[in-house]
């Protein structure tokens, strides 16, 4: 029987294929763009591989050498690989990944439904609520190329496990058993929304206690019940949080990055290229804003905000004051520690700017906090379509909030295919597990995907798990080849790291610059043409 909660589900998955899809092949290509997809068309690869192998699940000596990459630090989504497995040996990683890009936004708005369900009792304000939440900006830009933040669905899904308790609709058992699964399963997605999401439960847990004195005992009682869930996570992971502690020095993350990466109050009215109604016109505005593309997920457009400020007119309750201040508060917060707008730095100092020293999010992205935006914006969405003398005023001012927020679809990059790195060729022409430093680096080009198509045969002196680790910073040439550019000592530099890295080879591969290739050909290394790519042989004695 499709039921209500059914129908939704379904409607968000059409919706999803339609505008997100749109046709695209899940097997000739990716959705997204740049390096960041193919690191997790890596992760899907890598699991199936490791357990035939018997290698470590969690840590791979096949990048970064002679280092290794502990990839729990790294944007790995273990829990998203496991679910996978069969499926990736059925298919492939590359339709693996596809798929898990659509379900992601469907999963948000399924389990952000059953939130606003639970709160307003109305199944069409619960739809337009969970759309709100699953197809907001925050879920687009991130789904753009990192599942491990759009796979956001368990914040609403805790949120419930709270509520429930606190009405005394659910007993302590079944709320720490639901607690630990999804503090867990959030662990094993993604280290940074489980930090958040524990900072900032926190924040909603004090702001509750001091706002509703009459649920005083229940929300003492959640946060027993809730303390004893995270001592219980915390034994379960115990093992991954000592690897976690161990190999803690790995990372090393710009110290820039909390500033530059953070919400342009223009964002939250103005929309970018990921959403569907306009966004292509308003680009050359957007293209200013700080971050990237997928840092760019602050928006709700103005029709959202009239709701929003209707809301905050209309009911004056102590739940709606409530969800008013986590509302305000979360859009300061991500803001960031200094103001831009419109693209231009300021120099205001901002509030966050306070919180730059606390444990767990101190590296967090501010912008990133445009997930507990659109979570409080979708509550304050279904509450506002449910409430009594509801209109056509009403429910127009909602379908124009989901309207404004139909998303672009997503862009669509082929697979950057390489016949040298076909399956046993790279052995087969350099030796059983050779070391290479493979060009384009990092970011810049497909070198992680290359070593998956290859089948694991080679490792890397470099790869790409996002920012290059503490260990391999003091590297001029990586900063170099990761930031691509090339100093007047890049030549050298190279050399340099050749040697410190035990590199055999250099795979000039399809996308390689000129002026890199140049350098290269100045150290006067042998080289030679193989398939598509330029091998040049490191000396031993830099090598």
């Amino acid at each position: 029987m499709l039921t209500a909660p059914r129908l939704a589900i379904l409607s968000y998955l059409l919706i999803a294929i339609v505008l997100i899809g749109r046709g695209a092949s899940l097997t000739g290509g990716t959705f997204g763009a740049g390096a960041d997809p193919l690191q997790f068309v890596w992760c899907l690869k890598w699991l199936p591989w490791a357990i035939a192998h018997r290698q470590p699940l969690l840590h791979t000596g096949l990048m970064w050498q002679p280092l290794g990459v502990p990839l729990l630090w790294v944007s790995s989504v273990p829990l998203l690989c496991f679910v996978a497995l069969p499926f990736t040996w059925a298919f492939g990683p590359v339709a693996v990944y596809n798929v898990l890009v659509l379900l992601a936004p469907v999963l948000s708005a399924g389990a952000a439904y059953g939130l606003c369900w639970f709160i307003c009792r109305r199944h069409l304000a619960a739809w337009a609520g969970g759309y709100v939440f699953g197809f907001s900006s925050y879920e687009m830009a991130a789904d753009y190329a990192t599942p491990n933040l759009s796979y956001a669905f368990l914040l609403p899904c805790l949120v419930l496990v709270a509520l429930r308790r606190v009405g005394a609709q659910a007993g302590r058992g079944p709320t720490v058993a639901w607690a630990v699964l999804i503090m867990v399963a959030q662990f094993l997605i993604s280290l940074e929304l489980c930090a958040t999401m524990a900072v900032f439960g926190v924040v909603a847990w004090v702001l509750a206690l001091a706002m509703f004195a009459g649920r005083r005992a229940a929300l003492l009682g959640l946060a027993t019940d809730f303390g004893a869930a995270a001592l219980v996570a915390a034994l379960l992971l115990s093992p991954l949080l000592a690897a976690l502690w161990r190999d803690r020095a790995y990372v090393n993350l710009p110290a820039i990055w909390p500033y530059y990466f953070v919400a342009d109050p223009a964002n939250f009215v103005v929309p970018t290229r990921l959403t569907l109604l306009g966004g292509q016109l308003a680009a050359p505005l957007t293209a200013k804003f700080p971050g990237i593309l997928q840092e760019q997920g602050s928006y709700l457009g103005v029709p959202l905000l009239a709701v929003c400020l209707a809301f905050a007119v209309v009911r004056r309750d102590a739940p709606a004051r409530y969800l008013l201040v986590l509302f305000g508060g979360f859009i300061m917060a991500s803001l960031g520690p200094g103001l831009w707008v419109a693209g231009h730095f300021t120099g205001v100092r901002l509030p966050w700017s306070l919180a730059l020293h606390l444990p767990l999010i101190a590296q967090a992205l501010p912008v990133r906090f445009a997930l507990y935006v659109s979570l409080i914006a979708s509550l304050m969405l279904a509450v506002f379509l449910a409430s009594r003398g509801r209109s056509p005023w009403r429910l127009g001012a909602g379908c124009l909030a989901c309207l404004a927020l139909a998303p672009a679809p997503h862009v669509w990059s082929a697979l950057p295919v390489s016949p040298f790195f076909a399956p046993g060729h790279v052995e087969a022409a350099l030796g059983p597990n050779p070391r290479l430093l493979v060009l384009p680096f990092g970011p810049n080009g497909p070198s992680t995907y290359w070593q998956a198509e290859n089948g694991f045969g080679f490792s890397e002196t470099g790869g790409y798990f996002g920012f290059p680790p503490r260990a391999m910073q003091h590297y001029p040439a990586v900063g170099e080849l990761f930031g691509h550019y090339q100093g007047k000592t890049f030549g050298p530099d190279l050399a340099a790291f050749c040697a410190g890295t035990g590199t055999r080879y250099v795979v000039a591969g399809p996308g390689t610059t000129a002026a890199v290739l140049a350098a290269l050909g100045q150290l006067g290394w042998p080289h030679r043409q193989d398939r598509d790519v330029t091998i040049f042989t490191v000396p031993p004695a830099h090598g």
